[in-house]
């Protein structure tokens, strides 16, 4: 679990190969291919509220955790 400092560090250095941003309107199959790939990859951060600019917009969503949880069991 990522604390509110770690979380804002990782923000503040951007995206890279263990670090994604997304909106929570993205769709699921562009999650789920980011979540195959970190662990293929030795794992990451995909961090739901954040524009690809690091500007953290939040989540508009209300199913985000039952969302997940299901992209995780279809995938």
């Amino acid at each position: 679990m990522l604390n509110e400092q770690k979380m804002l560090k990782l923000i503040a250095n951007g995206e890279n190969s263990y670090v994604e941003f997304k909106e929570d309107s993205v769709e699921n199959l562009r999650v789920a291919k980011e979540m195959v790939a970190m662990s293929n990859h030795k794992g990451g951060y995909i961090l739901l509220g954040v524009e690809d600019s690091g500007n953290i917009i939040g989540l508009s969503r209300k199913d985000n955790e039952e969302r997940i949880m299901n992209i995780c069991a279809d995938m």
